[in-house]
């Protein structure tokens, strides 16, 4: 038996700084990089001090030790250069933001910091504050940081969970070509992350402008990497993944300046990303000025080792050394920073020691609580709302429900150069796995774009790219792999609006498909609906037919929010007159009266709106079937709802999914809140069992609710309440 060894066709370094490496460094690089250095530290020294004193609510996760590798990084990086991170971010984003401003001529150590870097400086502090003259009116706090004007793009309290994310921003910029890169940084408990190897796996697939950025401090909270992972060596990740990686003394601010122009040529070069290893090392615990030798995770001798690599001691060693920078030039910059620091916290505090405060007339108000949960819909003036009813026969033609989606698609994308689709196989097989791209892989070539099976890496890539302005259509082969991309999906996308204070956006649409009762076991047929309803940053529409269909995705198409577009495969083969143009829309948040009674009134969606249309009409029940088509809970068509039930008095929602994923339950409460007086009787329900369907036909029959469990549903309405044949709308509108 003989083995051989694979070749590596991944390069991996090690920097070593050559004293010939210093001829680059010129005067005004060094102001640049000591700049970008102690505006860091000294930042980071002043959250501690305002931390002590109980000034900052929550974490305050300081970087001081690991600033240099942010300074080197950013320094050495174009101003344009697109950033996110991670919780611990303090370092990067200062040194960003001052970068972002930074002239070619400027010099710190004669002019201090201009106007515009002290009131960005004042801005973050403010921030991390919770105060409303902070970057985002102070929702982010410490951890999520957003100044897209100067190129920070978000960060991030979920480890790992903006890495996704950096992938979409360089994936917009790839296609708009711009020529800017972007740089994620994180830790080194990022590194056992599913999403970093997601994440790393497409920027390398599709030849993204990026740099991964880790700073490896050798702890995550107390675990160190030894305890995290048998193979210590972190270059071996970007490796396995066809990046090439470059390991750099992270306390050497000059070497990870040259390790950063070694990636960005790479980039450029190359069109493929990089990878940056920076030994690093926090000088104090997870998130407080206690070191963490207190805490018995590591010793003082091995801080204090750390400790005498300081990066602030290493400029002042090595620059006046080669008549770089003079000493006094250092303290002219350590000055002017220090007091732009001290100025920014003078602005939100008063008092000193322990009566210190936050200004009181700082915080944001209560009442703005709920301001930017989702868009304000302005982006619907002037588009022409229709319904069906509005067309002649002859403008009409039959379309089947797949049918209404590759058409609809085609017709966006032809009118809309942003607008993405990403999933897997879309651009496979003449029209993905069902057809639902059939005739836009030839049309649109490259804007179809092939995933592999990693749902929280491409989900995350599409929020990214949404939020850097395309306009990204997600297709999950079934609902249920919503759950993989559960942070991506429910934590990110939905909640970016609101975290950011409505600085940013995510204009994503996201399509599910359930295939209802067709084998596909419980790993497969979830109604997300509910999930997503509990999540207030999501819109979610159900169309029951071509028609709604074309008009709901031309609003989600439309809508600056993400939405969910849910596409029952029972519903797939069924055709629907659709106006053969194509060009309206469908209002989220108008529901739709499918037939007109007095006697119950039905709410129902997706596959049981014809159901229940049939089997009123079967029994010759006079009812009101309301096809609520939007299923987010602050969209729900509570007016249309209301004025059903003031005529009728009795209700039932009706849905085919299971009892534990129903949606009803919200909407009975709203319905017994707002219009209680109304009611003949107790808001039913109808839905499946409590067990998800499995493969078994018989028991997947008995799980999901049909035609028996709602003829049952409207004789026990009709006898509970010994209706008549009298109508009763008189009596309902004398009430009202």
């Amino acid at each position: 038996m003989q083995f051989e060894e694979l070749e590596q066709k991944t390069p991996v370094h090690t920097l070593a700084v050559q004293e010939s490496d210093w001829a680059l460094l010129t005067r005004a690089e060094a102001l640049r990089l000591t700049t970008l250095f102690l505006v860091a530290r000294r930042f980071e020294e002043k959250i501690l001090q305002l931390d002590k004193l109980n000034l900052v609510h929550g974490p305050a996760h300081s970087s001081i030790g690991q600033e240099g590798a942010a300074a080197g990084c950013i320094a050495a990086l174009p101003v344009d250069t697109l950033m996110n991170g991670t919780h611990r971010a303090h370092h990067q984003c200062i040194a960003k933001a001052v970068n972002a401003l930074y002239d070619d001529g400027l010099d710190p150590s004669a002019a201090g910091l201009t106007l515009r870097m002290r009131q960005e400086i004042q801005g973050l502090m403010h921030e991390i504050l919770g105060l409303k003259d902070g970057w985002t009116g102070g929702r982010g706090g410490s951890m999520h940081l957003r100044r897209a004007d100067l190129g920070i793009m978000g960060t991030n309290a979920i480890v790992a969970g903006g890495i996704p994310i950096a992938c979409g921003h360089a994936f917009a910029e790839k296609q708009r070509g711009s020529g800017k890169a972007m740089v994620t940084f994180f830790g080194d408990g990022a590194v056992h992350q599913g999403a970093t190897h997601e994440a790393m796996n497409l920027a390398a697939l599709y030849g993204l402008p990026m740099i991964f950025f880790l700073e490896n401090n050798k702890y995550a909270v107390s675990m160190s990497v030894e305890q995290s992972t048998f193979e210590t060596e972190l270059l071996t990740r970007p490796q396995g993944h066809g990046i090439a990686a470059v390991k750099v003394d992270g306390m050497n601010p000059f070497a990870v300046w040259l390790a950063t122009r070694w990636a960005r040529d790479h980039i450029a070069r190359e069109g493929r990303p990089a990878f940056i290893l920076a030994e690093v090392y926090r000088y104090y615990h997870q998130s407080s000025s206690i070191p963490g030798s207190a805490f018995g995770y590591r010793t003082r001798d091995e801080e204090n080792a750390w400790k005498a690599r300081d990066p602030w001691l290493f400029l002042q060693r090595e620059l006046p050394a080669r008549g770089i920078l003079d000493a006094a030039e250092l303290a002219a910059i350590d000055a002017a920073v220090t007091d732009a620091v001290d100025a920014a916290a003078a602005s939100c505090v008063e008092g000193a020691g322990s009566s210190a405060r936050v200004r009181a007339e700082l915080w944001p108000a209560a009442a703005t609580v709920d301001e930017h949960l989702s868009s304000d819909m302005a982006e619907f003036d002037g588009v022409r709302y229709a319904e069906a009813e509005d067309y002649a026969a002859e403008d009409m033609e039959p379309l089947s429900y797949i049918e209404a989606i590759a058409r609809t698609m085609g017709a966006r994308m032809a009118e809309d150069e942003d607008i993405y689709v990403f999933g897997e196989d879309v651009a496979n097989m003449g029209g993905g796995t069902v057809g639902a791209t059939r005739g836009l892989t030839d049309r649109f070539a490259g804007r179809l774009i092939n995933t592999p099976i990693t749902e929280n890496g491409f989900c995350g890539l599409a929020t990214g790219a949404a939020l850097s302005g395309l306009k990204p259509v997600v297709e999950l082969m079934y609902s249920d792999f919503f759950l993989v991309a559960g942070d991506q999906l429910l934590n990110q996308a939905g909640k970016i609006r609101h975290l950011f204070n409505g600085t940013a956006c995510v204009p994503l649409v996201l399509r599910t498909r359930i295939p209802g009762p067709e084998g596909y076991g419980s790993q497969h047929s979830m109604d997300p609906a509910g999930v997503f309803a509990l999540f207030p940053g999501w819109r979610i529409v159900a169309p029951s037919n071509a028609f709604d269909y074309v008009g709901l995705m031309n609003s989600a198409l439309r809508c600056k929010d993400p939405v969910l577009v849910i596409e029952p495969q029972q519903l797939h083969k069924r055709k629907t007159p659709v106006p053969r143009d194509l060009d309206y829309y469908i209002p989220i948040g108008r529901a739709k009266r499918v037939r007109e009674g007095d006697q119950i009134t039905l709410l129902t969606t997706l596959t049981m709106v014809d159901e229940c249309c049939r089997l009123v009409d079967e029994a010759g029940v006079r009812a009101d079937v309301i096809d609520l088509r939007t299923l987010s809970q602050r969209d729900i068509d509570y007016d249309t709802i209301g004025r059903s039930v003031m005529k009728t008095g009795r209700v039932a929602i009706v849905e085919q999914t299971t009892r534990g994923a129903s949606l009803g339950a919200l909407i009975a409460d709203e319905i017994q809140r707002r219009y209680f007086d109304y009611l003949d009787q107790p808001v039913k329900r109808v839905t499946g069992r409590w067990a998800p369907p499995v493969v078994s036909q018989a028991l997947e029959r008995a799980a999901l609710a049909g035609e028996d469990d709602v003829r049952a549903l409207i004789q026990d309405m009709l006898a509970e309440s010994a209706l008549s044949a009298t109508p009763k709308g008189d009596a309902r509108a004398a009430r009202a």
